[in-house]
């Protein structure tokens, strides 16, 4: 397969619709109308893996997260990645994590990070991404955007999230 990454275009949303992605696929017309707001207003970065004319796979770089001390320290976020269910495994989510990594060093950036859900239908993407390099920021696990306290009870769905970051390499020259 021969994916060609390429940034959200109007009309874009009505082919990610179309896609059976499985868990974790977002075709909801709310959120691709945000991302297009964002993407315009250069807070958030998004791109569509492409395999001819069909869409397999989307993902955003947030150059400002929310989430505090990414923020506070420049580390842009790259959430949301999804990957259509028939071609898991063959490289798409690399391709695209690759790309936001290029990106965010080309912006200055030595530093680049995500989040990841904590139970089982995350299990290949926790793998990923510790395969890619990425660490826990040694801040905990966090739950609906608030830090967890020992002893805390807390429901396990993808509001609960441990917080992964990379120091880039710097630009080549």
């Amino acid at each position: 397969m021969q994916v060609n990454l390429q940034p959200l275009r109007a009309g874009d949303h009505d082919r990610l619709a179309e896609v059976d992605g499985g868990n974790g696929w977002n075709a909801d017309p709310a959120l691709w109308e945000t991302y297009w707001d964002d993407q315009d207003s250069g807070r958030r970065l998004v791109i569509i893996a492409w395999d001819g004319e069909r869409p397999v796979g989307y993902g955003t770089l947030i150059w400002e997260p929310d989430y505090e001390p990414f923020r506070a320290t420049g580390i842009p976020e790259i959430s949301n990645l999804g990957v259509d269910i028939k071609v898991r495994g063959q490289g798409v989510a690399t391709e695209i994590i690759r790309h936001f990594e290029g990106s965010a060093k080309q912006a200055g950036r030595t530093m680049i990070g995500l989040g990841v859900g904590l139970y089982a239908d995350y299990g290949p993407a926790q793998s990923l991404y510790f395969t890619l390099g990425y660490r826990p920021d040694g801040r905990g696990i966090t739950y609906a955007a608030r830090q967890v306290s020992p002893g805390e009870s807390v429901r396990l769905d993808d509001d609960l999230v441990l917080w992964l970051s990379k120091r880039l390499s710097p630009p080549r020259l």
